[in-house]
């Protein structure tokens, strides 16, 4: 059996879907558990004024505001939410603070924790290094992440962040064929807006699906480009999840708030999780394949 053929079974087994579209789930892959959801009409988000420090004509702003408008024209046509850049800001920090503002941050690591962090530093039984020393701290291989804080019973989302791992991976912006042994000025190696739009995709509640030319889809070989275009199903799920002069869909009816779904607020028995998913690892069956890995843990507010 062929590399790619392997992988294919692997993903299966693992219990990823071949649907247009998957909705992200309190419990990945559980259909049993809501989805996760935005229930504001407007959601800010906002660059960090960094960028990405291994690169000097900072067009990575762009792809990635490009990234996110491409979404955008979607809900403008058929959705019920608007995406919105903010003005660049100087925080480092993602995850969500119960006290305090809030932002949908996206940002560039350009240095590994690994490199910069004492295997001592309490920060790694915390799973704080990244916030504390600015570096990425990840999966090995991982392009890009996700971090999702989210209600846990409805599903809810308060807070999103996107990362990519500059410390490992060349960043480009061009147009041309993927980079070679000599590379152009132009040519392809990880591109910013294919993995910020797949990313975004999380952002509104997306998780994987294996179908063909999706998004969405985990593999994306170095040079892919495709992604940066939306496909048809991650259009659907637009229009069905967040139908335009309606309330947001959950996967489960929940009780009547008013709100069609919960205005994002809890009591203090109230429980939420923050889950990471999105990012681009390099499959060892497949050196020119890369596989959006999926990482959670408990956190936020």
């Amino acid at each position: 059996m062929g590399a790619l053929a392997s992988w294919v079974v692997l993903a299966m087994a693992l219990g990823q879907s071949s649907a247009p579209y998957v909705r992200s789930r309190v419990s990945p892959g559980d259909a049993s558990t809501q989805c996760l959801y935005w229930t504001q009409s407007r959601i800010v988000w906002q660059q960090s004024t960094v960028g990405n420090q291994r690169v000097t004509n900072h067009t990575e702003f762009k792809a990635i505001s490009d990234s996110f408008q491409s979404w955008q024209d979607i809900f403008a046509s058929c959705g019920n939410l608007t995406l919105e850049e903010g003005p660049r800001v100087s925080s480092r920090k993602v995850g969500y603070e119960r006290t305090g503002s809030n932002i949908n941050l996206m940002l560039f690591r350009s240095r590994s924790c690994r490199e910069v962090v004492d295997p001592s530093d309490a920060c790694n039984n915390l799973d704080t290094c990244a916030n504390t020393y600015d570096c990425w701290d990840d999966s090995n291989g991982t392009i890009a992440i996700t971090l999702t804080t989210y209600d846990e019973r409805t599903g809810v989302v308060y807070d999103s962040d996107i990362s990519f791992n500059a410390a490992q991976f060349n960043f480009t912006t061009g147009n041309g064929g993927p980079c070679g042994i000599v590379a152009t000025p132009d040519c392809v190696e990880t591109d910013v807006q294919n993995t910020a739009t797949h990313e975004v995709g999380h952002f509104v509640g997306l998780d994987h699906t294996l179908a063909t030319g999706s998004t969405m889809n985990p593999s994306a070989p170095p040079g892919e480009t495709e992604k940066r275009t939306i496909d048809t199903g991650s259009r659907d799920f637009v229009c069905a999840a967040y139908p335009k002069g309606s309330a947001t869909k959950p996967c489960i009816p929940l009780p009547d708030t008013g709100n069609g779904g919960g205005d994002g607020d809890e009591d203090e028995d109230g429980g939420s999780c923050a889950a990471a998913s999105g990012g681009l690892a390099v499959l060892p069956l497949l050196a020119a394949a890369s596989l959006f890995a999926r990482r959670r843990r408990r956190g936020g507010r």
